[in-house]
């Protein structure tokens, strides 16, 4: 990240958008993603909504990536730790809200 990129997100509380792979890798997770949903009735089950990368290898990929690292690495130093890892879900057009 850049010296703007870390002043923006110390003044602000957060810095947006960070390259962390490309688009192919992208839509190879978001498929990952959409047939994990698929083999548990079509959404997460509650309990794996959260900690998801401590049971699923390729959660686990994508929090340890060394880009994401990289970026977490210029704001908050090199001793990092993922604490959590959690799904917040909301599909095009569900009525659901978030007060």
């Amino acid at each position: 990240m850049t010296e703007a990129d870390i002043a923006a997100y110390r003044r602000n509380g957060y810095h947006f958008p960070i390259r962390v792979m490309s688009p192919l890798d992208s839509n190879k997770n978001l498929a990952r993603l959409k047939a994990f949903e698929c083999s548990h009735s079509g959404s997460i089950p509650g309990k794996l909504k959260i900690k998801s990368h401590l049971l699923l290898t390729w959660v686990h990929k994508l929090v340890s990536h060394p880009a994401v690292l990289d970026a977490v690495e210029d704001l908050l130093g090199p001793n990092i730790l993922c604490w959590n890892s959690s799904f917040f879900i909301k599909n095009t057009n569900d009525p659901a809200y978030v007060s």
